[in-house]
């Protein structure tokens, strides 16, 4: 499901000069809805202060500038991440209601 033999790349996330988080971005150029968010992570240190929402609503506007023909963002997440699922359906994807091929769910959103 996810274009792994498309562009890959890689972000770190920071405040000023320290790195708190890390995803990527893994799409087929020139695609609509082949855009997936993965590896989002956030530091525990950093966990619970609103730095995970920031950044996707930073990560999502940077698509929409760099992907303008980008209408579906999609990403996986596990199960039994419940705090990860809450927060993604907060900002706005959907879920699916289906899985990959390791068992995580699918989230989708349509790119504003």
């Amino acid at each position: 499901m996810k274009p792994w033999d498309a562009a890959f790349d890689p972000y770190l996330l920071r405040e000023g000069d320290k790195a708190f988080g890390f995803f990527y971005l893994s799409y087929t150029p020139a695609s609509t809805d082949n855009y997936w968010i993965g590896g989002f992570q956030i530091d525990k240190d950093y966990q619970g202060k609103g730095l995970g929402s920031q950044s996707l609503y930073m990560i999502l506007e940077s698509i929409q500038e760099k992907h303008p023909q980008c209408q579906i963002i999609s990403l996986t997440v596990e199960k039994s991440n419940a705090r990860a699922r809450a927060l993604y359906e907060k900002i706005g994807f959907i879920n699916q209601e289906l899985e990959n091929q390791d068992g995580e769910v699918i989230y989708k959103m349509k790119s504003k």
